[in-house]
This record gives C-alpha cells, structure tokens and sequence, in this order.
C-alpha cells in the first residue's frame, strides 16, 4: 500500500464535529449538549472545550466548513462561461458529490433549529444566497429559452428542495446504496429544459465547468 492510498485518521478536532454533526442530526440543536458530544468522541468536557469553547462555536465552524465553500463554489460557476443549464447541472451534481464525500453527517447542516437561532443568522444569510444564486440562473434559462416558462421561484424550490433532502438519504448509513450524482442533476434538468432531447450535450458542457465549482471549495 503506498502512502497515498493511507486515509489519514481524523485528528480530535474533527472528531468533534463529526460527532457533533450525528448528535445535531438525531437530537437536534437545543437536544445535543457539549457533554453528549465529549462523550461520544470520548474525551472530557474540560478537553473538548479546548477545541471549542461552546457548542455554538462547534455548531458555527460546521456551517463554516459547509455553507462557505459551497457559496464560493457557486458564485464561482455562475460567473464563468457557459448555458445556464449547464451551471445548474454542474451544481447539483457538485452537491451531491460533496454531501456523498462529507465526513459529516449532511443532516446536520438543514437543522432549520439551529439556523433560526439569532446567533446564526450569519449562516442563514449564506444559505439565502446560495438560494438566490439558484434562483438567479433559473430565471437566467428562462430568459434564454432553455429552461421551459414558469414560476421562477416555484422552480428554484424544486431544486433547493431536492439538495435538502438529498441531506436526509445521503448520511453515513445509508451510502452504501449506489448513487451517482450526474443522474440526481439529469432528473431535475430534465424537468426544467425546454427541450430535453439536449441533456446529453447538456452534461457534456456541465462536465467541463465541473471544476469551476469544486475550485472554489
């Protein structure tokens, strides 16, 4: 086994906050205390809070570690060449593929418990603009004759809804079951596109601006 075939074993830090993204999953934001979390990493509360002093600072640095590079993603796709439905594609797929390789436990990060706690409103800032980053290249399909005619917002619901619950059935139990992120974007595309005969050069474009997005994370 080469060295570049050795998974390096999370340090303490991590630990924490992948125990503490379970925790937050299953009991929720005001359910899950430091105490819960030290003794699932098992160490002491006294240790724990030498890595963070509260569990909002836990709770923070996983919405730091989530929301910030996925909008430096996005914001990076949008502005590069290429359809709007390509961009969207690439997203969605990009979503995916980032929840699937996620140490975390994706649930943790749509606890609209925590994100409606006034000291996190930060957060939900994020995920509204990422939101109406969705939002802006729906509308910008639309225009273009892409994208079929509708209720934009109706559609960028649809999307954001889909990455929502993609959170729900892409935790650590349940990856064993073979997903692959191109086929989660081909069927929201194929809902939206005008003429979905062109979902295949569709993914072609969105393959291409792939990296734009994951080169912002």
């Amino acid at each position: 086994m080469t060295e570049a075939t050795i998974e390096r074993e999370p340090d303490t830090r991590e630990r924490i906050l992948i125990e503490a993204s379970r925790l937050l999953s299953l009991n929720g934001y005001r359910g899950t205390t430091t105490r819960d979390i030290a003794a699932a990493v098992g160490i002491s509360q006294p240790s724990l809070f030498f890595h963070f002093p509260t569990k909002q600072a836990i709770v923070e640095e996983l919405y730091r570690s989530d929301l910030i590079p996925a909008l430096r993603g996005f914001e990076r796709l949008v502005a590069s060449q290429g359809s709007a439905g390509a961009k969207l594609f690439a997203m969605i797929a990009g979503e995916v593929r980032r929840m699937i390789g996620s140490p975390f436990d994706t649930r943790a990060f749509m606890s609209f418990e925590a994100l409606n706690d006034p000291d996190l409103e930060p957060f939900r800032d994020l995920l509204q603009q990422f939101d109406d980053l969705t939002g802006k290249l729906i509308r910008s399909g639309q225009d273009s004759g892409q994208f079929i005619k509708g209720d934009p917002w109706l559609a960028q619901q649809m999307v954001s809804g889909f990455l929502a619950r993609s959170t729900l059935f892409l935790t650590a139990d349940e990856r064993s079951r073979p997903f692959h992120p191109e086929d989660s974007a081909s069927l929201i595309l194929r809902a939206l596109l005008r003429e979905p005969e062109n979902l295949g050069a569709l993914r072609e474009e969105a393959a291409n601006l792939a990296p734009d997005y994951s080169a912002g994370q």
